[in-house]
């Protein structure tokens, strides 16, 4: 009886001990978000109360850092930070976003083309070839002869004619990186001109691998000269497409955009804010607009955003978003040609 007794008291005291020493930490924050530049203070509570010293760290000062309990937004990105004493600690998940601008400087660059050689780099680009519309009523046929597609003067020229070719009254060319370039997050931009003149349709975007729309489409940039100054921007997904006309999209005022270089991009973002990706939209470095995806709970019919794009580039005649063709824009071929033209094309991702 006393053995058993003696074993009672000894467990009882253990468990009084262990209560005793246990520490009990809370943040006044869980979650934080902030912007570059802000600055936020974290309190800290102990229970009990301790005179040992609060140890604060981020698990990424490069996104934020911490001093004695002050938060400072650093970069985009997330960071964890931890108050400790000894064994027992808390952590506030903090999301750093931005407002605006493209921010090369915290990318490094993944690919590019600048389109200096005499031909186009077919280890970076497949030329498609074809008519039938393209699933968009366009009316042109897509070669790869030099009078449609060359590199000229450092840049990629892309031509569209007036001409009668396998059934078509128009030829212009399109080219693709499908299974020899793609990409999943990171900055995606290039530096182009465009062609001016109803009836001209060219774009520079991006799609995933698969069957439309479920695969995903990014359009970085659209334009039709049946608007001189719009610039679109756009996502096609499986529940938000141009087929049902549910998809998502943002049209920006330009002025210049036809026969001038202006440089279009997105920075396609992970986890941007709250666990949710974000596609960002720039023209010359001034963002446009920003999508973000609709939960944080992964949903590929709304969001395929998150597996790797491929790159295209092409000028359409026509079209659903094309429109009426102007003929009187292919009159003079020779003195004033129909011609979109790409000076380069850009892949930053931040490295981890």
């Amino acid at each position: 009886m006393k053995k058993r007794l003696f074993l009672f008291l000894a467990l009882s005291f253990c468990l009084l001990a262990c209560t005793e020493d246990k520490l009990d930490i809370v943040l006044s924050r869980s979650i934080m978000q902030l912007e570059i530049g802000d600055m936020e203070t974290l309190e800290v509570q102990v229970s009990p109360n301790t005179s040992e010293t609060v140890i604060w760290t981020s698990s990424n000062e490069e996104i934020a850092t911490v001093f004695n309990g002050i938060v400072t937004a650093v970069s985009d990105g997330k960071a964890e930070i931890r108050a400790t004493i000894g064994e027992y600690a808390a952590v506030c998940i903090v999301y750093v976003t931005r407002q605006g601008g493209s921010y090369q400087g915290e990318y490094q660059l993944v690919w590019e083309d600048n389109f200096d050689g005499t031909e186009l780099n077919t280890d970076y680009w497949n030329i498609e070839i074809g008519g039938g519309g393209w699933g968009n009523q366009e009316k042109q046929y897509y070669t790869d002869r030099s009078d449609n597609l060359r590199i000229e003067d450092g840049c990629l020229v892309i031509e569209a004619k007036q001409e009668q070719y396998e059934n078509n009254n128009y030829t212009s060319a399109r080219i693709t990186t499908e299974n020899k370039k793609d990409f999943v997050y990171g900055k995606i931009e290039a530096r182009i001109s465009l062609p001016s003149g109803r009836g001209t349709w060219p774009a520079f975007w991006m799609l995933g691998y698969g069957s439309w729309p479920t695969c995903g489409e990014i359009d970085i940039m659209e334009h039709v000269g049946s608007n001189p100054t719009m610039i679109s921007h756009a996502l096609h997904t499986r529940k938000k497409n141009g087929s049902n006309g549910t998809n998502w999209s943002y049209r920006a005022t330009v002025e210049n955009v036809e026969g001038e270089f202006h440089i279009y991009g997105i920075e396609w973002l992970k986890d941007y804010e709250l666990q949710r990706d974000a596609i960002r939209f720039y023209i010359d470095d001034e963002v446009s607009t920003i999508q973000y995806e609709p939960t944080t709970e992964p949903d590929f019919e709304q969001w395929p955003f998150n597996d790797e794009f491929y790159i295209i580039l092409n000028l359409a005649i026509g079209g659903t978003m094309g429109g009426s063709i102007n003929t009187d824009i292919f009159a003079d071929p020779e003195n004033n040609p129909v011609l979109m033209k790409v000076d380069w094309v850009r892949v930053y991702q931040k490295q981890i």
